[in-house]
């Protein structure tokens, strides 16, 4: 396994929380991306980043593309934090907006117009071929202010003009979080990351 950095980038405390419970399971450490460098990710074999969901991006993923190139011969691997991470469409929607390069609307539109796939750099390969983890996070209405509220609002306002019949089950269960707030981090979910972090090899 060798020596373990758990990296995390959030706004309200549940991706670092879920960084901490991994470290508590690994034996890691808990680094703060933000005071992160490739540098001092030389001295770890395995690393992991952990970003919450923030307005589709997952906050801090373009250091970790930068530092990528440095580190990409170590074990490493990723794990996302959000209130409606558990759709697997929402999951390819989060890897193509955040491990990629971003497309222009043209271009993704002519693309598809033609049935052709999408021409990947080798690092925008190795990248999305990274292991990826999503955990549920939670939501305080009590704590978000200003744009966050804002942007919550709209989500709120986008799903209550659904029709009933179209609603599914995990928009329900955001309506439902936003409106009364929720938690839904739970410890148990990290168990297939760090079963990864102890036993897989690079």
């Amino acid at each position: 396994m060798g020596k373990v950095a758990v990296i995390y980038a959030g706004k309200y405390g549940t991706t670092k929380q879920y960084a901490q419970w991994i470290c508590e399971e690994t034996g890691g450490d808990l680094l703060q991306a933000k005071a992160c460098s490739a540098q001092m990710l030389q001295a770890y074999d395995c690393i992991v980043f952990g970003g919450a969901v923030h307005a589709g991006r997952i906050l801090c993923i373009d250091r970790f593309k930068k530092w990528y190139p440095e580190i990409a011969e170590k074990k490493v691997a990723v794990f996302v934090v959000g209130l409606h991470v558990e759709d697997e469409t929402q999951q390819q929607e989060l890897r193509e907006l955040n491990f990629l390069k971003a497309e222009s609307s043209f271009k993704m539109l002519f693309r598809k117009t033609a049935g052709s796939t999408r021409n990947l750099s080798e690092m925008e390969t190795a990248i999305s071929s990274l292991p990826c983890w999503f955990f549920p996070g939670a939501y305080d209405p009590a704590k978000v202010s200003g744009t966050d509220k804002m942007m919550m609002g709209m989500v709120k306002k986008m799903l209550e003009g659904k029709a009933a019949d179209a609603l599914q089950a995990s928009d329900r269960k955001l309506l439902a979080a936003i409106e009364n707030g929720a938690d839904f981090t739970e410890r148990s979910q990290i168990a297939p990351l760090a079963d990864w972090i102890l036993h897989a090899e690079k």
